[in-house]
Protein backbone atom coordinates (compact mmCIF):
# COMPACT_ATOMS: atom_id res chain seq x y z
CA UNK A 1 0.00 0.00 0.00
CA UNK A 2 1.56 3.27 0.86
CA UNK A 3 2.82 5.60 3.24
CA UNK A 4 -0.04 6.61 6.15
CA UNK A 5 -2.45 9.12 4.84
CA UNK A 6 -3.90 10.17 8.42
CA UNK A 7 -7.19 11.29 6.81
CA UNK A 8 -7.71 7.97 5.50
CA UNK A 9 -7.60 6.57 8.34
CA UNK A 10 -11.36 4.68 9.67
CA UNK A 11 -12.47 3.47 12.97
CA UNK A 12 -12.12 -1.09 13.66
CA UNK A 13 -8.96 -1.07 12.29
CA UNK A 14 -5.85 -3.32 13.47
CA UNK A 15 -3.29 -1.10 14.44
CA UNK A 16 0.48 -2.95 14.63
CA UNK A 17 3.13 -1.36 16.81
CA UNK A 18 6.47 -2.54 17.10
CA UNK A 19 7.81 0.48 19.46
CA UNK A 20 11.22 2.47 18.53
CA UNK A 21 12.72 -0.36 17.87
CA UNK A 22 12.22 -3.05 14.71
CA UNK A 23 10.56 -6.02 13.91
CA UNK A 24 10.94 -6.79 10.37
CA UNK A 25 9.35 -10.46 10.63
CA UNK A 26 6.48 -8.84 12.26
CA UNK A 27 5.44 -6.54 9.66
CA UNK A 28 6.26 -8.98 6.85
CA UNK A 29 3.93 -11.63 8.53
CA UNK A 30 0.79 -8.73 9.04
CA UNK A 31 1.47 -7.79 5.44
CA UNK A 32 1.34 -11.50 3.92
CA UNK A 33 -1.75 -11.84 5.99
CA UNK A 34 -3.41 -9.25 4.24
CA UNK A 35 -1.97 -9.63 0.60
CA UNK A 36 -3.55 -13.55 1.11
CA UNK A 37 -6.82 -11.90 2.49
CA UNK A 38 -6.36 -13.46 5.97
CA UNK A 39 -7.01 -10.06 7.50
CA UNK A 40 -9.42 -8.50 5.89
CA UNK A 41 -10.19 -5.04 7.84
CA UNK A 42 -8.00 -2.30 6.89
CA UNK A 43 -4.31 -2.60 8.71
CA UNK A 44 -2.24 0.59 10.01
CA UNK A 45 1.52 -0.81 11.07
CA UNK A 46 4.21 1.89 13.36
CA UNK A 47 6.75 0.39 12.04
CA UNK A 48 9.35 2.10 14.01
CA UNK A 49 13.11 1.43 12.14
CA UNK A 50 12.07 -1.65 10.55
CA UNK A 51 13.72 -2.00 7.02
CA UNK A 52 10.38 -3.77 5.97
CA UNK A 53 7.83 -1.07 4.02
CA UNK A 54 4.56 -2.70 4.07
CA UNK A 55 2.96 -3.15 0.48
CA UNK A 56 -0.79 -4.25 1.45
CA UNK A 57 -0.89 -2.15 4.90
CA UNK A 58 -0.64 1.88 5.75
CA UNK A 59 2.20 2.33 7.13
CA UNK A 60 4.05 5.16 9.25
CA UNK A 61 7.56 5.21 11.05
CA UNK A 62 6.68 7.21 14.09
CA UNK A 63 4.00 9.45 15.86
CA UNK A 64 4.56 11.47 19.01
CA UNK A 65 1.79 9.68 20.53
CA UNK A 66 -0.17 6.37 19.40
CA UNK A 67 -3.84 7.31 21.13
CA UNK A 68 -5.56 8.11 18.19
CA UNK A 69 -4.69 4.94 16.68
CA UNK A 70 -5.46 2.68 19.66
CA UNK A 71 -8.67 4.20 19.66
CA UNK A 72 -9.37 3.59 15.79
CA UNK A 73 -8.21 0.20 16.63
CA UNK A 74 -10.84 -2.75 17.39
CA UNK A 75 -7.58 -5.22 17.67
CA UNK A 76 -3.92 -4.01 18.52
CA UNK A 77 -0.69 -6.63 17.55
CA UNK A 78 2.00 -4.91 19.89
CA UNK A 79 5.51 -5.79 20.64
CA UNK A 80 6.58 -7.04 24.11
CA UNK A 81 7.52 -3.48 25.46
CA UNK A 82 5.96 -2.89 29.04
CA UNK A 83 5.24 0.16 28.53
CA UNK A 84 2.97 0.20 25.07
CA UNK A 85 1.85 -3.67 26.68
CA UNK A 86 0.13 -1.63 30.02
CA UNK A 87 -0.94 1.41 27.74
CA UNK A 88 -2.96 -0.65 25.52
CA UNK A 89 -4.19 -2.66 28.78
CA UNK A 90 -5.29 0.02 30.49
CA UNK A 91 -7.20 1.37 27.33
CA UNK A 92 -9.12 -2.31 27.11
CA UNK A 93 -8.38 -2.64 23.81
CA UNK A 94 -7.94 -6.38 22.61
CA UNK A 95 -4.56 -7.16 22.12
CA UNK A 96 -2.59 -9.55 20.76
CA UNK A 97 0.72 -9.43 22.40
CA UNK A 98 4.20 -11.06 20.83
CA UNK A 99 7.80 -10.97 21.81
CA UNK A 100 10.43 -9.44 19.91
CA UNK A 101 13.06 -11.94 19.77
CA UNK A 102 15.55 -9.85 17.97
CA UNK A 103 16.06 -7.33 20.59
CA UNK A 104 19.39 -7.04 22.98
CA UNK A 105 17.57 -10.04 25.49
CA UNK A 106 15.46 -12.27 23.50
CA UNK A 107 14.37 -13.97 26.60
CA UNK A 108 12.97 -10.81 28.62
CA UNK A 109 10.04 -10.09 26.55
CA UNK A 110 8.71 -14.06 26.14
CA UNK A 111 9.48 -14.21 30.24
CA UNK A 112 7.23 -11.53 31.26
CA UNK A 113 4.57 -11.93 28.64
CA UNK A 114 3.99 -15.50 29.34
CA UNK A 115 3.61 -14.16 32.82
CA UNK A 116 1.09 -11.56 32.12
CA UNK A 117 -1.14 -14.01 29.94
CA UNK A 118 -1.24 -16.45 32.77
CA UNK A 119 -2.54 -13.54 34.91
CA UNK A 120 -4.76 -12.39 32.93
CA UNK A 121 -7.21 -12.75 30.06
CA UNK A 122 -7.49 -8.98 28.99
CA UNK A 123 -4.94 -10.22 26.67
CA UNK A 124 -3.64 -12.77 23.95
CA UNK A 125 0.14 -14.35 24.33
CA UNK A 126 1.67 -15.58 20.66
CA UNK A 127 4.72 -16.70 21.11
CA UNK A 128 6.14 -16.44 17.85
CA UNK A 129 5.74 -14.95 14.59
CA UNK A 130 4.69 -17.61 12.44
CA UNK A 131 2.17 -18.36 15.05
CA UNK A 132 0.14 -15.01 14.08
CA UNK A 133 -3.08 -16.50 11.83
CA UNK A 134 -3.40 -18.88 14.63
CA UNK A 135 -3.97 -16.48 17.36
CA UNK A 136 -5.67 -13.61 14.99
CA UNK A 137 -8.14 -16.82 14.49
CA UNK A 138 -8.42 -17.38 18.58
CA UNK A 139 -9.26 -13.58 19.02
CA UNK A 140 -12.61 -14.29 17.46
CA UNK A 141 -13.77 -16.84 20.67
CA UNK A 142 -10.79 -15.52 23.34
CA UNK A 143 -13.42 -13.87 25.99
CA UNK A 144 -11.44 -10.56 26.88
CA UNK A 145 -11.49 -9.38 29.86
CA UNK A 146 -11.36 -5.89 31.50
CA UNK A 147 -7.56 -5.53 32.63
CA UNK A 148 -7.41 -4.57 36.45
CA UNK A 149 -4.21 -3.70 37.79
CA UNK A 150 -2.97 -5.69 40.61
CA UNK A 151 -2.90 -4.13 43.59
CA UNK A 152 0.64 -2.50 44.99
CA UNK A 153 1.69 -2.84 48.68
CA UNK A 154 5.32 -2.29 47.56
CA UNK A 155 5.33 1.14 49.29
CA UNK A 156 4.48 -0.17 52.78
CA UNK A 157 7.24 -2.71 52.92
CA UNK A 158 9.45 -0.11 51.63
CA UNK A 159 8.44 2.11 54.37
CA UNK A 160 8.58 -0.83 57.15
CA UNK A 161 11.54 -1.37 55.93
CA UNK A 162 13.13 2.19 56.01
CA UNK A 163 11.84 2.19 59.78
CA UNK A 164 13.32 -0.01 60.82
CA UNK A 165 16.22 0.85 59.68
CA UNK A 166 15.94 4.77 61.00
CA UNK A 167 15.19 3.19 64.53
CA UNK A 168 18.10 0.54 64.30
CA UNK A 169 20.65 3.29 63.75
CA UNK A 170 22.44 5.63 65.60
CA UNK A 171 21.34 8.46 64.61
CA UNK A 172 18.06 8.02 66.86
CA UNK A 173 20.34 7.31 69.85
CA UNK A 174 21.18 11.25 70.15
Amino acid sequence: MSKLNKQNVRKNILFVTVGNGKFDPLIEEIDQLKENGKIKQEVVVQLGQGNYEPKYCQWFRFADKLDQYYHQANLIIAHGGPGTIFEILRLNKKLIAIPNRDRTDPRHQVEYLRAMADETNSMLYCDRVKDLEYCLDKTKKHQFTKYKEPDCSIHLVIKKFLEKKVKGSKINER
